[in-house]
This record gives structure tokens, sequence and C-alpha cells, in this order.
């Protein structure tokens, strides 16, 4: 019986591929009550079958089988089929009929979506939710059992070896999904005293309520969890919509920190997920050359902004304002000429016109002055180390 059916496939397969020769590659894509249906994965990625149709080959293409799916053997003469062609095809099975077989390779993904699937000895099991071949022949079987819109489900197959059939079978039972879907996130190099985040999100992908009990953290006190609802809450079932928990990495020190986040809930399989977060605070020295470029940028956007104002009667004001620029710039020259100690005693000059005491005078007054002061101790601080 099995070779007659394979010297059937056989003479099938060489009457598609002759026919498949025929076929425009440009083509528009009629679906229904074709003889021969072509669906090039190139032209149609995505082809919806709910109607009757003849033997049908797909090459690189998604085909979804729905409700009213038929692929027929009146049609033609070449029996009512769906035939892999090269492969890497994504074939999903809700509903519908195929009359003479259903042929599939290693490399499609295939999903038929239903339940109570009858047992197969050696190939179906009770409760298995895949058809694996793994010997050196073609499986040839009937797949019965019910679609998931109760219709009934019979399907000739003809599984190539290495081929693989998922049955999505509804389960009452909560599914936990957790990104980032590595369980694991390096959030890199940062500063001290910055900050670096991350988003730890949960979802329900099962049939029934998730009950989280609880989200919480440990680990380095550099990480914390910044936001997210309160726990225990509970997620809908398959739905797109999760939650959100917003993780910041904030080191105080140079080194590397960790830290896991640990979610409980009532996910029977996976009752405990952990996200580990890795993490390295950084101190970057910047130059002398770049600290004294900074110091002018900040003076001259200070002055634009009218928060750093020249001090004194008269004229006095914008003669300061020029020399205070005129000694900084002096400091920059001696700092790019490699002149350390004189610049030094120059910064020390800059430091006293703004440290804000009343002797010697000030030569600015305004917002920034605190800022310009801070930035050329730090610098004199950095030159003497």
């Amino acid at each position: 019986m099995e070779t007659k059916l394979m010297d059937r496939k056989n003479r099938l397969l060489l009457a598609s591929i002759l026919l498949m020769l025929l076929v425009p590659a440009a083509r528009a894509l009629d679906v229904c009550g074709q003889e021969f249906l072509y669906i090039d994965g190139s032209v149609d990625p995505v082809v919806d079958i709910n109607c009757e149709t003849g033997y049908t080959i797909a090459e690189g293409a998604t085909v979804n089988l729905l409700a009213g799916a038929h692929i027929s053997e009146v049609y033609g003469g070449l029996g009512g089929g769906i035939f892999s062609s090269g492969g890497y095809n994504t074939i999903n099975i809700y509903a519908g009929q195929i009359d003479t077989m259903f042929n599939t390779v290693s490399t499609d993904v295939v999903t038929v979506y239903g339940s109570s699937f009858d047992p197969i000895p050696g190939i179906l099991e009770p409760g298995q939710d895949q058809i694996v071949n793994i010997g050196y022949s073609t499986l040839i079987f009937a797949l019965t059992g019910t679609y998931q819109d109760g219709s009934a489900c019979s399907l000739p197959c003809y599984l190539e070896v290495g081929g693989v059939i998922n049955l999505n079978m509804p389960q009452t039972a909560p599914e936990i999904e957790v990104f980032p879907a590595m369980l694991y996130w390096d959030l890199g190099d940062v500063e001290v005293g910055e900050t670096a985040t991350v988003m730890v999100q949960i979802y329900n992908n099962g049939n029934a309520d998730l009950n989280v009990s609880s989200v919480t953290l440990t680990g380095d006190a550099a990480f914390a969890i910044t936001s997210g609802p309160a726990t225990p809450l509970i997620l809908a079932p398959n739905t797109s919509i999760g939650v959100d928990f917003e993780v910041t990495f904030t080191p105080s020190a140079m080194g590397s920190a960790s830290a896991t986040v640990q979610i409980s809930s009532d996910d029977e399989d996976e009752p405990l997920v952990e996200v580990a977060l890795y993490g390295v605070g950084i101190i970057t020295e910047i130059p002398p050359t770049q600290q004294i470029q900074d110091i002018l940028d900040y003076f001259d956007d200070s002055v634009a902004a009218g928060t750093l104002q020249g001090y004194g009667p008269g004229n006095s004001p914008k003669k300061r304002l020029h020399a205070l620029h005129n000694m900084i710039e002096a400091a920059s020259d001696l700092i790019n000429a490699g002149v350390y100690d004189l610049a030094i005693e120059q910064l020390e000059a800059i430091a006293k016109k703004t440290d804000g005491v009343a002797k010697p005078q000030d030569f600015v007054v305004g917002e920034a002055v605190a800022g310009l002061n801070a930035m050329v101790e730090a610098l004199i601080a950095d030159l003497m180390s």
C-alpha cells in the first residue's frame, strides 16, 4: 500500500513541476477554483486560503488554511494536495480539508491548530505536541482531531525525514514570558554618577490568568527597580499587553556590578524567572586640554545667556569680563604648550576672581559663577595630581 502511495506521490510531483514551469512568475494570484495553485513567496509572501482550490505548491511563503479551505482533488486530476517546493515555508492550518496529501519537508515550519488529536502508534502519543520524523524514510499517516473552531480535522500527511508538525493545542494554564528574552542584560560601561536603564517586561501567553506574586531585585545597590506596578498583580491571558518594570544602574564607584530581578508567579513550569543584570562603573579622565576648552565654552555660553556678567561701576563690568576671558585663554595656551606650572598659577588667579570672596573682589557675578569656579578648581586639582 505504501509503495502505491509513494508512486502516486512521485507522479503528482512530476506533473506539478511540469505545470510550475508553465506558470508566469509575475502572474496575479487567484486562489479560489484553481486547477493548480503555485504560491511564490517572493511575489505573494502571505496567502490565506478559505475556499476550494486544486493541487497547491508553496515555495518560500506563509500559507494559512482557514475555515472553508478545501484542497480538492476535483480540479484537473492532479489530486488535492499541498506540496513544499524547496522548503522554507510557514504553513498554518487552522481549519479546512486536504483530499490527497499534505507534504512537508524539514525546512518548513508547520503548525496545526486544534485539540483532541487521535494517537498514532509510533508517531503520535497522547499529550504529545509535535510529530517529528527522525527516521530514514517518509512518514505517511492521517492526522485526525478537532480544529480550534470545533470542526473535524483529518489530514493525510507525508512527512519527509527531519520534518516537524507542531500541534498547537489550547491549554488552560498561564504561560509567563519575560523580556529581555535571553534573561540577561549587560548595561555596559556607565560613567560614575550617570544612569543606564533597562525595561524588564512580563507577558502572559497562556490561556488562564497569570498571577505575579512579586518582582524583586537582589544584588549590588547600584541597581534599583525605579518604576512598575504594585505586586501581586494579574495578567490576563492571550494578550499583547504586558507590564513593564524599569530597572536603573547608577554606579557610585568604579568597577563591575551585578544584580538579579526575580519574578515569582503561578506558572507551573516557571514559577521563578530570573533576569541577570550586569554593568561597569567607569570614570572617564578628561584631558586638561579638553577641560580648559570646556571652561571657555561654559564662559561664552553663560555670558550669552546672561547668567555670567561683569562686576563693578561704570565701564568696569565690560572690562573685567573681557579681562577674565583673556586670563582663561592665557591658561589655555599654557596648557596646550604643556607648561602646567605656569598654567596652575594662572588658573589660581582665575579662581580668586570667581570664588565669591570679597577680597580680592570678583570680576563676575551671576548664577554661572559657582559652576565656573568649580570647573577651574577641578582643573587645578587634575594638573597638580
